[in-house]
């Protein structure tokens, strides 16, 4: 059987130390995995890597474990960006945790002209994101960014050095394949677009078909919902992101 991993909002974590483990996380390993004093688990906090830790004490409310060695430097992923549109609440959790599986390191929801959500949970985004770490295997942590409108989006400076890629469903953009074939993706700052529901409007898009380093592409003849097309285009950057 896999050992828990567990994600811990931590500084700094040393070999040797003591941590106490409080509320929901201690709640999980004592009343859901049922763990008990010197069995081991393994915990990360996006920063210095992963560890082996043994619980040492249990009390009624909180446990502690020692730091036993480290096992893992902290995983560099390609740099991935999601910039995509608030969706509904049940989705938006699939959103959070499969994007994350899938390697993304950077969410940031944007709010267009068609956007039904213009707001979202960020306690409970945060929650699903820590949530697929511990579960797929990762010991980085991507960021959340403030909600954007997509004009306010647009004028942050430090796209300008990013490749982006924008998920066109009007019929007017080329395969994915033909346009990501060509980009040299590998060790490149990425940025993929997915609008709304309802699709970005015509002012959008004309708006975005103006930046020079925005590429256009076509995920299929399909319209897809928003979640899905999110893991179509994940699934289609990181292919060529691995094979440039």
């Amino acid at each position: 059987m896999s050992k828990i991993r567990l994600y811990l909002d931590l500084k700094i974590i040393n070999i040797g130390d003591i941590i106490k483990i409080t509320d929901k996380d201690f709640n999980y390993l004592i009343k859901v995995m049922r763990q008990k004093i010197n069995d081991t688990i393994l915990i990360f906090n996006g920063i210095d890597g992963e560890f082996l830790v043994k619980i040492c004490k249990i009390a009624k409310k909180d446990l502690q474990i020692l730091i036993i060695e480290k096992i893992a430097d902290l995983e560099i992923l390609p740099k991935i960006t999601l910039a995509f549109a608030p969706v509904k609440n049940v989705r938006i959790d699939f959103v959070a945790a499969k994007a994350c599986e899938m390697g993304v390191v950077n969410f940031w929801p944007i709010i267009t002209q068609r956007t039904i959500v213009d707001k979202i949970n960020n306690e409970r985004f945060l929650a699903n994101i820590k949530e697929a770490c511990e579960q797929c295997g990762r010991n980085d942590v991507p960021n959340l960014q403030k909600i954007t409108k997509l004009g306010d989006f647009f004028k942050d400076k430090n796209l300008d050095d990013k490749i982006l890629i924008l998920c066109d469903e009007s019929g007017n953009a080329k395969k994915a394949s033909e346009v990501l074939s060509k980009l040299g993706l590998k060790n490149k700052e990425i940025v993929i677009l997915i609008g709304p529901e309802g699709g970005f409007s015509q002012d959008e898009f004309k708006m975005m078909y103006e930046i020079k380093n925005l590429y256009a592409i076509s995920l299929g003849k399909r319209i897809l919902r928003t979640d899905t097309a999110i893991i179509s285009a994940l699934a289609l950057v990181n292919e060529f992101v691995a094979n440039a």
